[in-house]
């Protein structure tokens, strides 16, 4: 498992053994012995000259374990009462890590919105919405991912149909990481443009499992932030806590 750690943990997808060794306080033959252990059930795949990475076995762990958490009739009921309480557009947003972190949309409740009342073409939606460069949710999300994918999400390009609120400078953007940390939530103002967003992390034990957002227009979103951060922060709390194995939905409300 030290071993299986490292790889999340060290910058960039193939290592050798003398550097896991280093992250895990192994020894060079023993972290040697178990790559070579792990390569016929491919959790390993060897990568000439004499380094690893992580292979479809070790995907299948966690895609298991992903598999095994609450789905929808979990998660609807928490977002229709944020989408009820706050008058908006509730969604729950997971980490994708396909070709790099990404967030997908994997249930929502929009109130009396829909997808169409954000104004984005298809092409745009998917673009905005798998990027974690744009919106709290993303933010939210990149704020709980290791430094190495951080540096990934930097690495993409801003989406064209991005609103003029959207943090384009890639100090800032990291600058309010820590922020979002310290505060567990995010604001995001006109980064879809004429709509406002409100996220905060869905936790899975120490790994950031998604997001929980809330969008309204822009002239509709409260200037006092109080009741709103409030609502979304408690279904946040709420998902974490479902996410881990804690009791079902209907012993609490986030209004």
């Amino acid at each position: 498992m030290l071993v299986l750690e490292a790889f999340t943990r060290l910058p960039g997808p193939t290592h050798g053994p003398s550097e896991i060794a280093e992250s895990t306080g192994l020894n060079v033959a023993v972290v040697y012995r178990i790559l070579q252990s792990g390569i016929p059930g491919m959790l390993f795949v060897r990568v000439p000259p004499g380094r690893y990475r992580l292979g479809p076995g070790a995907a299948q762990i966690g895609m298991r374990a992903m598999a095994n958490t609450p789905g929808a009739e979990t998660s609807r009921p928490v977002l229709e009462q944020v989408s009820h309480a706050l008058d908006g557009f509730a969604l729950l947003w997971v980490l994708s890590p396909y070709g790099g972190p990404h967030r997908s949309c994997v249930d929502y409740a929009p109130g009396r919105y829909d997808f169409d009342a954000l104004g984005l073409t298809a092409t745009e939606l998917v673009e905005i919405g798998s990027t974690l460069r744009v919106g709290a949710s993303g933010r939210v999300i990149a704020a709980h991912l290791p430094p190495s994918m951080v540096t990934s999400v930097l690495d993409e390009q801003v989406p064209t149909a991005a609103g003029p609120g959207v943090v384009r400078d890639p100090a800032a953007f990291l600058a309010s990481l820590e922020a979002i940390r310290h505060a567990g939530y995010a604001v995001g103002r006109e980064e879809i443009p004429g709509w406002d967003s409100i996220a905060a992390p869905v936790m899975w034990g120490d790994a950031v499992y998604g997001a929980v957002a809330v969008l309204k227009p822009s002239s509709l979103m409260p200037k006092d932030l109080a009741v709103p951060v409030s609502v979304v922060t408690a279904a946040a709390d709420r998902l974490t806590l479902l996410v881990s194995g804690g009791p079902g939905t209907n012993s609490h409300s986030v209004g």
